[in-house]
């Protein structure tokens, strides 16, 4: 069979579409695996105390069983269910400087004890609700239609987000009304400190009667 035959042809193009198929299928499965709530908070990164706050936060579990996990907040997006191949790239380059970011602050040890999350807390929460204003909180749009929310039970719920998204003047703030949503750090840290205060004291060692 000649290089330039019909058939030789056929099959390098199949082979190649086998190929591309177990690339995408392997890229899709580590991209789930490494945006796993489990991965995000007790793997590799150092994220002991946000992830404890996660725990806390609304988003966490909610009244209708539903949960937001990490990368539908953070990831760009992830939340969007018709996403598209330009979008889905764009994830995966998202993706690819968040996990880049944290090996290096891992590597770094710069998150690796509660007192240095503690200290950075301000930092990256500023960091990341700027990060969601420039995005326009398509994160949380993602999940969330503003204007078809509705509640007959509390119709005040549709009227404060009425046209929320719709005026340039008043860029829409979802964490200004939300602040605990995705984190709630007071509550996290309140069991944190309420569980070193019952912690028993370890027993010392009596001292040897000398003989």
């Amino acid at each position: 069979m000649g290089k330039n035959s019909k058939w030789y042809i056929a099959g390098i193009l199949l082979i190649g579409v086998a190929i591309g198929i177990v690339f995408v299928g392997s890229l899709t499965s580590v991209v789930h695996w490494a945006g796993t709530n489990k991965f995000c908070g007790e793997f590799c990164h150092s994220m002991d105390l946000t992830y404890a706050a996660y725990k806390k936060g609304q988003h966490f579990q909610t009244p209708s069983g539903a949960t937001a996990g990490c990368s539908d907040c953070h990831l760009l997006n992830h939340s969007n269910p018709h996403v598209g191949p330009v979008d889905y790239t764009m994830l995966l380059l998202d993706k690819a400087r968040a996990g880049t970011n944290s090996l290096i602050g891992e590597i770094q040890g710069s998150l690796n004890t509660p007192e240095k999350q503690l200290e950075k807390r301000k930092e990256m929460s500023e960091a990341v609700h700027k990060q969601m204003v420039d995005r326009n909180f398509s994160a949380c749009r993602g999940c969330h239609d503003i204007s078809s929310m509705h509640n007959p039970k509390k119709p005040f719920i549709a009227k404060l987000h009425q046209n929320l998204d719709k005026d340039p003047k008043k860029p829409m703030d979802c964490l200004a009304c939300h602040p605990k949503a995705g984190h709630d750090y007071a509550a996290a840290d309140a069991e944190l400190a309420k569980a070193k205060g019952e912690a028993k004291p370890e027993a010392k060692a009596e001292p040897v009667a000398a003989k």
